[in-house]
């Protein structure tokens, strides 16, 4: 490939970094912590391309030869579709195809102590909002902290066999290649569509039973559709 094709496909990757970054996308893919990283390297990817392009057009061309000289083959500017693509389509965020391939059981929390601050307070009028990453392990491995209090999540509505659903959340720890579904079981309602970023209230519920460990439940009062948040991810 040509220095000067092969610096313009650097330009079109460094653009849809820097376009991804700016426009808020990114926290489909990464934690908003790394949105200065992406930028850093957006830029430097345009800045290193023109300045390889300009230095190599500065160079004396050689004398044409008699045999004639007929550029890049057609084929190669195919390698641009991908970049296109990049900055005018936006793939979704980790769903409930990705949450599916995953077990619905968290692990047991790092600190058993974690959620102290509730078994201390008593249950006021209104649910207590949670990350459903936090219910889903805390309705497991400290439950007796949990039962009898009502709570609230918001997550995306995960389908699954005999028309059971869970509300889901994936967390990350750097990127969408790490990402782990955090999932609770959802009793007492019709599942909405497949998808649908819902917020629910409820009762804690005996986690349900499986070969592999205990999946967090919750017995649903209500069930109010919203929109998905900037940030997906817990």
């Amino acid at each position: 490939m040509k220095r000067s094709v092969a610096g313009l496909v650097v330009v079109f990757v460094g653009a849809a970094v820097v376009q991804l970054a700016t426009s808020g996308v990114y926290l489909r893919y990464v934690k908003p912590g790394m949105r200065w990283m992406l930028l850093a390297a957006g830029l430097i990817l345009i800045v290193l391309a023109v300045v390889d392009v300009l230095a190599d057009t500065r160079r004396t061309e050689p004398a044409d030869d008699g045999h004639g000289h007929h550029g890049l083959p057609r084929a190669a500017w195919l390698l641009l579709i991908p970049i296109f693509a990049l900055l005018v389509v936006d793939p979704p965020a980790l769903g409930a195809d990705a949450a599916r391939r995953q077990s619905p059981v968290a692990a047991k929390a790092a600190d058993p102590t974690s959620n102290s601050w509730l078994a201390g307070n008593t249950q006021g009028d209104a649910p207590v909002a949670l990350a459903v990453r936090d219910y889903a392990v805390w309705a497991v491995w400290e439950r007796d902290s949990m039962k009898g209090r009502a709570f609230q999540l918001t997550g995306f509505v995960t389908p699954a066999k005999n028309g059971t659903w869970y509300v889901t959340r994936i967390g990350l720890t750097c990127c969408v290649a790490d990402g782990t579904a955090f999932m609770v079981e959802a009793r007492g309602q019709t599942a909405p569509p497949k998808n649908q970023w819902v917020t629910v209230t409820g009762e804690w519920a005996e986690p349900s039973k499986r070969p592999d460990g205990d999946v967090a439940a919750l017995t649903i009062n209500t069930v109010k559709p919203v929109t998905a948040p900037a940030n997906p991810y817990e």
